[in-house]
């Protein structure tokens, strides 16, 4: 059962700019890499959101986003199609 409550956790790291932003990142193996803060868009978001996704290339441009997700299920909704996150299919994540 912790997969399906870390699921999040797991796939992404904290990144931290002091003073600046702190962000849960994903980097995929192509060099695209995923940005997940709060709406403000300079904390880490609450554990069941909600969340801002935005979503680059290896070059640091905008692919898309940012998108506002209100629940961990639209994020893993809206990341299925463009991430390799392991996510559960599980309905009660």
């Amino acid at each position: 059962m912790l997969f399906y409550v870390n699921w999040l956790e797991r796939g992404f790291r904290v990144v931290h700019t002091p003073g600046i932003a702190r962000a849960f990142v994903r980097v995929e193996n192509s060099g695209d890499h995923f940005v997940l803060t709060d709406l403000g868009g300079f904390d880490l978001p609450q554990r069941n959101g909600p969340f801002q996704a935005t979503h680059f290339n290896k070059n640091d441009e905008l692919i898309e986003g940012p998108i506002i997700c209100n629940t961990r299920l639209s994020l893993a909704a809206w990341l299925r199609s463009r991430s390799t996150i392991p996510i559960p299919t599980d309905p009660r994540m």
